[in-house]
């Protein structure tokens, strides 16, 4: 059953609603989260905070009126299950209260005295049956926060699983593409390899005894010109499977790497390439690899002189081509390894292409 909206917090739920729909980062929504709690119910302090075991917590989103002292993001809070708000809602599983932490023991209640807060309400964030975290408002005031506030906590917990939930959607669609293109290019390489071991070897080894017979052939002779054009056949077969295999997956950026890859590229392009920057060392598999089919596919759907950028920027690969085409399939593989890859207009009218790969 939906959780009654408070009088006066719709518009504070809409907008944590829209962070989460709009797939802010994790950590805006909990400190949005946190602040509207705070503001809601007349709280000095607020936090996000997700259960490590039965008596310990990290917070994960936090606010203190006029930025003062309080508890920090990645703080952990160590709490006994009856002597705190947070403990009695690990317990329960219910929203519920702390109405004094005067001679009470225990590092939190211990904390809350040395932050001046001394009241709390709080209420569990569940995600199905399990109790993930809690919210808790709490006050300096010597007065106790008004009763029933730990029941108006209720929605903004209900949203902040939503957010937990869909976060979690979102990173297991990431692994999954992820897997996708890793297998993907993995079938990529055994292909070339499957090429480069089977068919060409074949091929190489009919050529030479093709070769073996020609040398033993008259010249002029019919056999003989039946021969030359087999080689020349041979040649052109062989020269296709090349090109398949390089396509595949070239072996030059497994067994070189990025920037070697890169400059095959460029010398068999069939415009003009100017290399303004190149990687040096090694990247992980994956990473190499979209960065070479960007730059291989961008090539490939051009016949105008480019430039071509591929740089190390330390947590990233960034790759640049200008001019180039829009091409869905490459941002859907960028995507895919959790980069983003964009499109922009030059002063000729041309497009800029830029894609920023993780690794």
């Amino acid at each position: 059953m939906a959780t009654p909206v408070a009088e006066g917090s719709a518009g504070a739920l809409l907008e944590i609603a829209t962070l989460i729909a709009r797939e802010a980062p994790e950590d805006l929504v909990f400190a949005t989260v946190s602040e509207h709690v705070a503001a809601h119910i007349s709280a000095e302090a607020a936090v996000v905070a997700r259960y490590v075991g039965d008596e310990r917590a990290v917070i994960v989103g936090s606010w203190r009126e006029h930025g003062g002292r309080g508890f920090p993001v990645n703080a952990e809070l160590d709490f006994d299950r009856t002597n705190s708000a947070s403990g009695r809602v690990r317990s329960t599983g219910r929203p519920t209260r702390m109405d004094s932490y005067e001679e009470l023991g225990g590092e939190l209640p211990l904390l809350m005295r040395a932050n001046d807060l001394r009241s709390t309400v709080a209420a569990p964030v569940l995600l199905g049956e399990e109790i993930w975290g809690v919210i808790a408002a709490s006050t300096s005031r010597a007065q106790p926060l008004p009763a029933g506030s730990e029941h108006q906590l209720v929605a903004f917990a209900e949203l902040v699983a939503v957010a937990i939930s869909v976060g979690e959607s979102r990173q297991r669609a990431h692994a999954s593409r992820r897997r996708l293109v890793e297998a993907a290019d993995e079938s990529r390489r055994q292909l070339e390899r499957a090429l480069h071991e089977g068919a060409q070897q074949h091929l190489l080894a009919l050529t030479l005894k093709l070769r073996l017979a020609r040398g033993r052939t008259d010249d002029g002779s019919e056999v003989a010109r039946l021969i030359d054009d087999a080689l020349a056949e041979a040649d052109v077969a062989n020269g296709t499977l090349r090109e398949l295999a390089r396509d595949l997956y070239p072996i030059v950026l497994s067994e070189r790497g990025l920037a070697v890859a890169v400059q095959a590229l460029a010398a068999r392009a069939a415009a003009g390439v100017q290399l303004r920057e190149l990687p040096k060392g090694r990247f992980p598999p994956l990473a190499e690899a979209t960065a070479y089919f960007v730059v291989a596919e961008s090539l490939a759907a051009t016949r105008h002189d480019v430039a071509v950028t591929v740089a190390d920027r330390g947590d990233r690969l960034f790759v640049e081509v200008a001019p180039a085409e829009a091409l869905p399939a490459l941002a859907d593989r960028v995507a895919a390894v959790g980069g983003q890859l964009q499109t922009g207009s030059l002063p000729d009218g041309t497009t800029l292409l830029r894609a920023e790969i993780p690794v």
